[in-house]
């Protein structure tokens, strides 16, 4: 994600405010707290492994929990 950020500052693309839909498998909270530092929204489906509080942080494809 870092990579693909500065790639896109390079071209002196914005990135607030993009979207980012992923599977369970980029569920951790490493990878949300730093989309959110960086104004990205998150549609990524609750990995099970996580899914400590039963929250899902679905915005598009799914209910929001």
């Amino acid at each position: 994600m870092k990579e693909i950020l500065s790639l896109l500052s390079e071209v002196e693309i914005d990135h607030k405010e993009l979207f980012i839909n992923a599977d369970a498998g980029f569920d951790s909270e490493n990878l949300r707290h730093m989309l959110e530092k960086e104004k990205i929204i998150a549609n990524i489906k609750t990995h099970l492994r996580n899914n400590k509080t039963a929250k899902n942080y679905y915005y598009f494809d799914e209910e929001l929990y």
